[in-house]
């Protein structure tokens, strides 16, 4: 077999931009050997340009899950991460992860403490280890991670988890609180799908609610996404970025915080996070991926909303109850949601339930979601 043939037989991902070439991932490479790292320290900005990404004669094959590095007794990670790397094989292309990546196991510590902490403190957190690189094997560890931060990553220092991309590993894929990406796969890379990442914390916590002393109000304050001109210019971007991807046949929006059934009129999602669907809705979205509670469930598109609402909260952490009014749902329940688009018109999608640790993980739900383009038609 040729040079080049094997290169294409291992290639996960290739990435176009600006005129870099493209390459292949296999071993650890820092972000600033292949991007441009932005002048900006100021990690709440925008990426500046989408990401474009070339997959050629494949489905569109990736898994999605939230609420992950939880390692408290009663947690599910390591059970996740087996399940996980059951299900990966040669076609999936990558993780999308919904946030909240990091958590302390003794919440009656300060969320800061330093050897037991939400989110991490640097590049060089013992954490990555433990929490990631240790955790997660097989083909987990060759294909990228696409990452958003959850209120746990905030509560310490969420720029630490972005310069670990740039710095340690572009494996986990993190270039700013805010980018986006267009995918193209299909037999002459001829279908589109966009993924717009997005930080909800702005969102989701009013500043002034909080004490000076609290890590989310403190970051919120050096980020300077702590007041209404900063969030309207971050709901601008995400609305520019939908008006962009028009093109596409597919968008999805991915967020920590949950919008199924309930959770987009109930306290406290109703601060500002009521703003995205009408949007998604506008710009006629395929699908929103969000964590934060901690089960796994969907609201389906129906004949009042073409949008599909994902709740990928069941990666490890502590059970928890819905959201409440959703299509399906499974309270209290550790497990992903796997996602294939073998053609351009029909995603379907498979959630599996990881609960047991001595048995193997199944689906408990399936579905589909057709294309923006035939919902057009």
């Amino acid at each position: 077999m040729k040079c080049t043939e094997i290169l294409m037989v291992l290639a996960q991902v290739s990435f176009l931009m600006n005129g870099y070439d493209s390459f292949y991932y296999r071993t650890p490479i820092r972000g600033t050997d292949k991007f441009i790292k932005p002048k900006s320290r100021n990690i709440g900005h925008p990426y500046p340009i989408p990401f474009e990404e070339y997959y050629g004669n494949k489905d569109l094959d990736f898994l999605a899950f939230a609420d992950w590095g939880d390692q408290k007794p009663g947690s599910g990670q390591f059970q996740v991460a087996k399940a996980l790397q059951a299900r990966t094989n040669e076609k999936t292309l990558f993780i999308v992860n919904a946030g909240d990546n990091f958590y302390q196991k003794d919440e009656k510590l300060p969320y800061n403490d330093e050897t037991d902490h939400d989110g991490v403190l640097s590049i060089d957190d013992p954490k990555w280890h433990t929490y990631w690189l240790n955790v997660y094997n097989g083909t987990l560890k060759e294909i990228f991670w696409y990452m958003v931060a959850g209120n746990h990553d905030w509560y310490t220092n969420v720029t630490a988890q972005v310069d670990y991309f740039w710095e340690n590993d572009i494996r986990f894929f993190f270039p700013s609180l805010y980018y986006s990406r267009r995918v193209h796969f299909g037999r002459n890379n001829d279908i589109l799908a966009v993924f717009i990442h997005i930080d909800t914390n702005p969102f989701y916590y009013k500043y002034n609610e909080y004490n000076s002393k609290n890590g989310m109000k403190r970051n919120l304050l050096a980020l300077k996404l702590h007041d209404k001109e900063q969030i309207d210019n971050r709901l601008k971007w995400i609305e520019d970025q939908l008006i962009a991807a028009q093109d596409a046949d597919w968008i999805f929006v991915v967020g920590h915080h949950p919008l199924v059934g309930a959770c987009q009129t109930k306290q406290p999602s109703t601060y500002l996070m009521y703003k995205f669907p009408p949007l998604f809705e506008k710009y006629n979205v395929s699908a929103y991926i969000g964590g934060h509670v901690h089960d796994i469930e969907v609201s389906e598109a129906n004949s009042t909303s073409s949008v599909t609402y994902f709740g990928v909260g069941g990666g490890g952490a502590t059970g928890d109850d819905t959201c409440g009014d959703a299509t399906w749902s499974a309270p209290f329940t550790f497990g992903f949601l796997h996602i294939n688009i073998p053609h351009g018109d029909t995603l379907y999608f498979n959630y599996i339930e990881a609960n047991e640790t001595d048995k193997p993980s199944h689906i408990v739900h399936s579905g589909i979601v057709h294309s923006r383009k035939r919902h057009e038609k």
